[in-house]
């Protein structure tokens, strides 16, 4: 069961498509990505994955820009596949992502990719050009994905990462990025940067162009969120809840079911900075959410397969995780065109 994301992380890719698109634009690409227009402005509105993706195909789609105004120039069509193409030959994963570095700054007016390797770290930076550089907060996260994605693709496996370095101001949400990034995540630092241990540079990968293709077309759901979580505790304890939703669980359960007392249970969730009974509200949060998008289910049965005594301690349950009521998830999305990174411009000759 995955995960749902704040609100934020849309209305974040938004700010940067309103500088190359229009507010109708943005209508039209929220409703054919399955997403309720009025839940954007909604505290604490959720969304699912496949909302996201759908909506961040639909921008990346509609405005010829594969980092959806998120800088000064547009990046069209095609760039992702190009980018990829220029690092199937690299004699190292290390190499790789140094060409990965020098790619984007041919193309960055405002910002420099840096690329270098210090006390057995790979760094990989993202600095403004100059003082007056002002890219929105989803292009720094989309940056810093888009190269753990790579490297991870090339790798053949996702990089647990050292650690993740933001520039700008610590969000209020600051807890969902580990839904993002496999490691420790720092804001308010002087640039935005991730590392890994350095010995992933050294390694020898081998990617084929016809292994490319299945990467660029399912953009960006298989780089942009981790898969890495599960190491965490909290993530455990949502695996256990999640089969356990109908039965009288208890933290003692839990505890048991992952071999811990249940001291050391709740003194390790307190330090993932989480709870047991938030990550159990989270799951059923999470659960209500994607049912109510995604499903036929009457709000009575979903009430019901969550455990819950009645609709209308649901209803109370649910308005006290989003802010909003069941029914106001219950929006049809429309058909989508999909984004597909892999296809050249029509004005532009397609390489084989």
């Amino acid at each position: 069961m995955d995960n749902t994301l704040p609100m934020t992380f849309v209305q974040g890719l938004l700010q940067g498509a309103l500088n190359i698109c229009s507010e109708g634009d943005i209508r039209a690409f929220v409703g054919a990505a399955g997403i309720a227009g009025h839940l954007l402005e909604a505290p604490g509105a959720r969304v699912t994955y496949d909302q996201f993706v759908r909506l961040y195909q639909q921008v990346a789609l509609g405005t010829d820009d594969e980092v959806m105004g998120q800088f000064s120039r547009r990046m069209r069509s095609g760039t992702l596949k190009y980018l990829c193409s220029s690092l199937l030959d690299a004699r190292s994963l290390g190499n790789a992502m140094y060409r990965f570095t020098r790619f984007w700054n041919l193309l960055l007016d405002d910002y420099r990719f840096g690329y270098s390797e210090h006390d057995g770290q790979l760094v990989i930076s993202l600095e403004a050009r100059d003082p007056g550089a002002n890219a929105q907060r989803w292009g720094h996260e989309l940056m810093m994905k888009l190269a753990h994605g790579v490297a991870s693709w090339l790798a053949g496996q996702e990089i647990p990462l050292h650690s993740v370095a933001f520039s700008f101001a610590t969000p209020v949400y600051a807890s969902e990025y580990m839904h993002m990034f496999p490691g420790p995540i720092r804001f308010e630092q002087p640039c935005t940067a991730l590392s890994f241990d350095a010995a992933w540079g050294a390694l020898q990968f081998r990617r084929s162009k016809a292994e490319l293709l299945p990467f660029l077309r399912e953009a960006p759901r298989y780089w942009l969120f981790t898969t890495l979580k599960e190491r965490l505790v909290a993530q455990q304890v949502r695996q256990y809840l999640l089969a356990h939703l109908k039965q009288a669980d208890t933290i003692q359960g839990a505890a048991t079911a992952l071999l811990l007392s249940t001291r050391t249970l709740t003194r390790r969730l307190k330090e993932e900075g989480t709870s047991y009974q938030m990550v159990k509200d989270a799951l059923r949060r999470d659960i209500a959410v994607q049912q109510l998008i995604h499903t036929d289910l009457s709000i009575t049965q979903i009430a019901l397969g969550l455990g819950f005594d009645s609709t209308a301690v649901f209803h109370r349950a649910f308005r006290g995780w989003t802010g909003s009521t069941p029914g106001t998830y219950r929006r049809p999305g429309t058909d989508l065109q999909t984004y597909n990174p892999i296809a050249a411009p029509a004005d532009k000759v397609s390489s084989t």
